[in-house]
């Protein structure tokens, strides 16, 4: 898959300071990140999920709203805490801007884990 050159991009104007020297270096290292990964663009959102009753062994996945996420993205997702015995640290993009996190009891009885705040990260490729 070949890496298409990262567009140009114009100083940022805050007010009525033009940022150069530190915006130049931050378009710098963004240019390497996107060359060396091949990542264009990312996208995050955060919600509050509340899991049901999870059976043992089994899985829930509920949405969070990530606008720009498109199909194919990566995703990372990382919860505010961790329930014991829930690996809750996977996210498909399942529509456009819509993620769904899946929560998996990997225990022998079921769990109800309480509501947490999951933040999702989208790479786009």
């Amino acid at each position: 898959m070949p890496i298409n050159a990262v567009p140009e991009r114009s100083n940022v104007v805050q007010g009525e300071k033009v940022l150069l020297p530190e915006m130049s270096w931050l378009e710098w290292f963004r240019s390497v990140f996107y060359a060396l990964f091949g990542w264009k663009r990312s996208y995050s959102g955060s919600a509050s999920l509340n899991f049901g009753n999870i059976a043992a062994g089994g899985e829930e996945g509920l949405t969070m709203t990530v606008r720009g996420a498109r199909a194919g993205d990566a995703v990372i997702v990382t919860p505010a805490s961790k329930v014991t015995g829930i690996i809750d640290n996977v996210g498909v993009v399942t529509a456009n801007d819509t993620v769904t996190v899946y929560a998996h009891n990997i225990t022998a009885g079921a769990i109800n884990p309480a509501e947490r705040t999951f933040r999702a990260v989208c790479l786009q490729q």
